[in-house]
């Protein structure tokens, strides 16, 4: 009698251990794939960290969703990397002073509405500057190592700038 009780006792041990490591299992894929999300529509699956401002993890967030499908439009079109080359998405009001970015910045949180792609030659930037245009772009920053691409229709459309700010762009795709 004392066996059949332990047999039904190391079962429940067995069923119970079996249970928790699918749960831990199951809760590590979800935090390892949180990051990711789908544009089913669109077969877009993007790595939002990678937009995070660097004072606030998780912040990549909230990057606009049209931006992010005219990336992946912008990396089919030139075969780049875009989304491995994203200096900087989202920024906190603290990190944006910290770089010098405008009071205004289409970069800031909550918007989210701009990113900067580092170009490692003048041949990569200005292929980026005509591509995004091609794509839907219609505000380009042009510096010497980025890309400025952003989507804030409450700003003058169809413009393109330099750095430092009220330089002429060194390609301007909108003449």
């Amino acid at each position: 009698m004392a066996l059949k009780n332990n047999r039904h006792i190391y079962i429940g041990l067995g069923t119970m251990a079996l249970l928790m490591g699918g749960a831990f299992w199951a809760f590590r894929l979800s935090k390892s794939s949180s990051k990711f999300r789908t544009y089913k529509h669109k077969g877009i699956a993007v790595d939002f960290s990678v937009f995070d401002s660097p004072d606030i993890p998780g912040s990549g967030n909230c990057m606009d969703r049209r931006l992010i499908v005219m990336l992946h439009n912008l990396s089919v079109k030139t075969n780049y990397p875009i989304f491995s080359w994203i200096n900087s998405g989202a920024r906190s009001d603290a990190h944006n002073r910290k770089v010098g970015g405008a009071r205004n910045s289409s970069h800031k949180m909550p918007a989210c509405k701009a990113v900067d792609i580092r170009a490692s030659s003048r041949t990569i930037r200005n292929k980026l500057v005509l591509a995004a245009r091609d794509v839907g772009f219609k505000r380009i920053g042009v510096g010497n190592t980025f890309v400025h691409l952003d989507v804030d229709e409450g700003k003058s459309q169809y413009v393109a700038w330099g750095y430092p700010s009220g330089t002429a762009a060194a390609v301007n795709p909108f003449v």
